[in-house]
């Protein structure tokens, strides 16, 4: 302990304190005595003063009866003014009123009284200015009187104050005594018994006060923090020790349910929804998105996160309640963005995205955590994307077998009927009119029927390269950009991965078929492909500036159109062709987004 604590403890140690009361008790008694004997002092003469003045009173009547006064007599008048200013009287005189009241007094005397008295001739003569003159004294004597009272009254009040003082000095000494002392001391007595039973966690906290408790109380502070320190280095350890396997085997659990979460039958959205949310236990107080890219457009993606937000248009699952349930999150604008990437060898499936509060970092356990779950979630992405191009292909392969079987079988049949109704035609002069009008019709019906074979062996045997509706599309139009000799515009509005495989066939086929007739028919050097979503309704336009339809262009042998149509009707949708304002055609279909397969194949 340096010097100046030593100092301090010293001069604000108990036993000075102690000291310091008990001379401050013989003061107030010292004080007190003393004050009250200096009044007490004060006091004395005042009934010797109060006895002259009676008999001052008594020699005045004396005159007064002996009128007129002889030699004789005049002795009595000496000595009435030998009394009067005599040192009994006198000595009393110290208060200011009472030498006023004096000093009117002996002017009285002198100048009326006296002189009235020695040439008196009879009592009637001077009685008044006796008993004035006995006025004055008796007022002089009350104010005497007055003063003995005040001055013995003044010594009561000093008692009584200087016995409160003592009492009130006594209480505060008991108090300070009971907080300076008694309390820091049981402090000290709970703390020793809370050592003596391995609880180290027990503090003396009076050290404000620089005294020998004080001091004490230190001491043990230091030694129950250090033998606290002693004894909790090993707890703590085995404490980190136990958080850390807790945590590990937390994550080891989490990314085993997510693994069978990602691989169960619900939707994805849903089964992603819930890894984040059961994510969001482990690393709370994070922002979390993913984003899933359609066909690796980093524009083009589905966010799936923990915010609040309405059932998409789209969603395959109306039953699934994980949207409204999800708990709302406000990203801060001052935390630090994380992302990893969804991919493969091959493929960029999206993005995982995680928010940072402010000041805060990963820890090394935490971000092995997000590259195994990025790592996962590819792994089923890929998984499905390669099941999707299975089934793709599966479907691909099927058609194209039912497209061979049709080629070799109806189309060849087909082919010659035609021959046979060709040779007919060319023998028509033998046959009948009518006979001629129905192998024209049988011609035509031929044609049609062909005409429909060979458009539906196209359909079966388009293939679709890549899953996903807008891989597809952008195939088609690179084909048709070089077919045309300009580059068709593109606009694919479209949430990512929201139309099925069976969709997108029919959609494909209506975008060849209309970009078909532009190549064959429109004469163009400008054509436009949009897609968007309107209130759960898929909006396909296909715009040119060619030379446009004419009004009833089905009568026309148009079977193109009449393909699409039907193609339409198979999405449960509307189809409409059209002369667009600025020159050229529009081809409008609008089908919602999750329809019946209408299509027998």
């Amino acid at each position: 302990m340096s010097t100046h604590k030593i100092q301090w403890h010293y001069r604000f140690s108990i036993i000075n304190q102690i000291a310091i009361l008990m001379l401050l008790f013989t003061l107030l008694g010292v004080v007190g005595m003393a004050i009250s004997n200096h009044i007490i002092l004060s006091v004395q003469g005042n009934a010797h003063a109060i006895n002259k003045s009676g008999s001052l009173r008594m020699q005045s009547y004396r005159l007064l009866s002996a009128l007129p006064l002889d030699e004789q007599h005049r002795y009595y008048l000496h000595e009435l003014e030998t009394d009067l200013d005599s040192v009994e009287l006198l000595q009393v005189l110290s208060n200011q009123s009472l030498q006023s009241q004096y000093a009117q007094l002996n002017t009285y005397w002198k100048d009326i009284l006296k002189p009235t008295l020695l040439y008196a001739q009879q009592r009637d003569d001077a009685k008044q200015e006796v008993v004035l003159f006995v006025a004055q004294l008796d007022k002089l004597v009350l104010s005497i009187d007055q003063l003995t009272e005040q001055k013995i009254r003044l010594v009561a009040y000093t008692q009584l104050i200087f016995t409160a003082l003592t009492l009130l000095l006594l209480f505060g000494s008991v108090w300070h005594f009971r907080h300076r002392l008694l309390h820091p001391w049981q402090q000290l007595m709970t703390m020793a018994n809370s050592i003596g039973h391995g609880d180290f966690s027990a503090r003396f906290h009076q050290r404000t006060h620089h005294d020998e408790i004080a001091t004490l109380g230190i001491a043990l502070n230091t030694m129950s923090e250090e033998l606290s320190t002693l004894y909790s280095e090993l707890e703590q350890r085995v404490v980190e020790k136990t958080y850390d396997l807790q945590q590990k085997n937390k994550v080891l659990s989490y990314l085993y349910h997510s693994s069978q979460q990602l691989h169960s039958p619900a939707p994805l959205c849903a089964r992603l929804k819930q890894i984040l949310f059961e994510l969001q236990q482990i690393i709370p107080d994070t922002y979390f998105q993913i984003r899933l890219y359609e066909d690796n457009h980093h524009t083009l993606f589905n966010e799936i996160s923990l915010e609040p937000q309405p059932r998409a248009e789209h969603c395959p699952a109306p039953q699934c309640e994980r949207c409204e349930d999800n708990t709302s999150i406000t990203p801060s604008l001052n935390s630090e963005l994380l992302h990893w990437e969804l991919a493969d060898q091959i493929h960029r499936y999206g993005l995982f995205v995680m928010q940072l509060p402010e000041h805060t970092v990963l820890t090394d356990e935490q971000n092995n955590l997000m590259l195994l779950l990025t790592k996962q979630i590819s792994a089923m992405l890929a998984m499905e994307q390669q099941n999707e191009q299975q089934q793709q292909l599966l479907l691909m392969d099927e058609r194209s077998a039912i497209a061979r079987e049709l080629h070799d079988s109806i189309a060849q049949s087909l082919s010659c009927l035609k021959m046979q109704v060709s040779y007919l035609q060319m023998q028509s002069e033998t046959l009948p009119e009518n006979c001629q009008k129905l192998l024209k019709e049988m011609r035509e019906e031929l044609n049609v029927a062909y005409r429909q074979l060979r458009e539906l062996l196209t359909t079966f045997r388009l293939k679709l390269t890549e899953p996903g509706l807008l891989a597809a599309l952008e195939n088609t139009l690179t084909e048709f950009n070089q077919r045309l000799g300009f580059s068709i515009q593109f606009d694919y509005q479209l949430p990512a991965k929201c139309v099925n495989s069976h969709q997108s066939i029919h959609v494909v086929q209506i975008v060849r078929e209309a970009l078909n007739n532009i190549l064959q028919h429109a004469n163009a050097n400008w054509a436009e492909v949009s897609l968007s979503l309107n209130h759960g309704m898929v909006e396909l336009k296909i715009n040119d500036n060619g030379e446009g339809i004419s009004p009833e262009p089905e009568k026309l042998n148009h079977y193109g159109l009449i393909i699409m149509r039907e193609r339409a009707n198979s999405l449960n949708g509307s189809y409409t062709i059209k002369v667009r304002e600025q020159g050229g055609t529009q081809v409008f279909v609008k089908f919602p987004l999750i329809t019946t397969h209408k299509d027998p194949v």
